[in-house]
């Protein structure tokens, strides 16, 4: 297994709110976070479409990361037609890219897909997956905090893992780019902070409630979500 250092750029779709930014940090730290342990090789570059940083060009970097967002695809932002730009240059160049909740979202619109506020409403706190790839366990819970589903699954992607509440939860494509609908970044307090913050406002009160349950008696382990992708930016992140 090559363990040549390689660049990846980790792009900034949405913001932590104000008030919990301090306490957890931005979409970008967490990831880094989170999958830094198992890529040690890897070095990462935030930067911010959503606060008008200028895209970088796909050769720029070895491979790229979508963060999550709170805004929605279908609201087409200036920033985000660049970012759909962007992922079809990355197709083309067979760049590795992988996508997180609206990176996943926005991947799918960007490759033929649709994405659009779910009739199953909000999905929020610890959901149990099922995977049907050998390279993520059968079963395991991840954390989710979304009301937009993808609804049209891209013609050069395969299903490969969902939950109950989210079908297409996971795609592998037929160039390097992979997406997932959780959060594997999101740890448990920050899940139940947003699930608090939210509450009577964006989810109703039942919606939080239920997500603070699921946090509680649903265990989650993004372990191996983390060497899954981790193993896919070694395959083709090539310096």
């Amino acid at each position: 297994m090559s363990q040549q250092p390689f660049r990846i750029c980790i792009l900034e779709n949405g913001r932590t709110p104000d008030d919990l930014i301090d306490e957890f940090g931005s979409y970008p730290k967490m990831i880094d976070k989170w999958l830094s342990p198992f890529l040690p090789e890897a070095t990462f570059t935030y930067i911010s479409p959503v606060r008008g940083e200028k895209l970088p060009a796909p050769g720029d970097f070895d491979g790229f990361i979508l963060t999550g967002s709170k805004h929605s695809t279908y609201e087409r932002s200036p920033w985000m037609f660049g970012l759909i730009a962007l992922l079809q240059q990355l197709r083309q160049e067979h760049i590795p890219v992988f996508g997180i909740c609206f990176g996943h979202q926005i991947m799918a619109d960007a490759y033929g897909g649709l994405n659009a506020k779910s009739t199953k409403g909000w999905g929020v706190g610890s959901q149990q997956y099922k995977y049907e790839t050998p390279d993520l366990p059968g079963c395991n819970a991840s954390f989710v905090f979304h009301q937009d589903q993808v609804q049209t699954i891209p013609p050069e992607a395969t299903r490969v893992g969902g939950s109950t509440h989210c079908e297409n939860g996971v795609f592998v494509y037929s160039f390097p780019a992979i997406s997932v609908q959780y959060h594997p970044e999101f740890s448990s307090e920050y899940t139940q902070a947003l699930a608090k913050k939210f509450r009577g406002d964006l989810l109703s009160d039942y919606v939080s409630a239920n997500a603070l349950d699921s946090i509680a008696h649903l265990p989650v382990d993004a372990t191996p979500v983390a060497k899954w992708v981790s193993q896919f930016f070694r395959t083709y992140c090539v310096t």
